[in-house]
């Protein structure tokens, strides 16, 4: 157990089962010979907590660990995009330009364009592009990410 809060109405849960980690609610009310009762908010992420809690409830009682829904598992080249959406983000109180941006996370030799070549590289286009994006998974997008649309 990683970390657990008791109010009056339920116990709230963080838990680490075969590498990955579970949020429970459960009950307070129920008593120890009472069957383990899971409590999921019917909110908009209802569809990825029951398959989450379907996954640890197979994990607790079968034994089997399922594979990873692909939202909550990202590839090597999108774990690396975002990798460096984080960089970016990280960046901008800094006040760093685009093209030190363009440097550190995509093309060394950035640094290196005129003023033209700069204007028209994909090198620009694609950390304004970045910036539009990790701003918007910041913003709320990465519940997008996580329901896998």
């Amino acid at each position: 157990m990683i970390a657990c809060h008791i109010t009056d109405q339920a116990s709230h849960q963080v838990l680490t089962l075969g590498g990955r980690r579970y949020r429970l609610t459960i009950p307070t009310e129920a008593s120890d010979t009472d069957p383990l009762t899971y409590m999921l908010p019917a909110d908009t992420f209802w569809e990825l907590r029951r398959a989450a809690m379907s996954a640890f409830h197979e994990h607790i009682h079968l034994g089997r660990l399922r594979q990873r829904p692909v939202s909550l598992d990202p590839g090597p080249s999108e774990r690396w995009r975002l990798v460096q959406w984080l960089r970016l983000l990280d960046a901008l109180p800094e006040g760093v330009s685009a093209r030190e941006l363009a440097v550190d996370l995509i093309a060394r030799d950035a640094r290196h364009y005129s003023a033209a070549e700069w204007d028209g590289s994909s090198e620009r286009k694609r950390i304004a592009r970045w910036h539009r994006q990790a701003l918007a998974a910041r913003d709320g997008g990465y519940r997008r990410l996580l329901n896998g649309i």
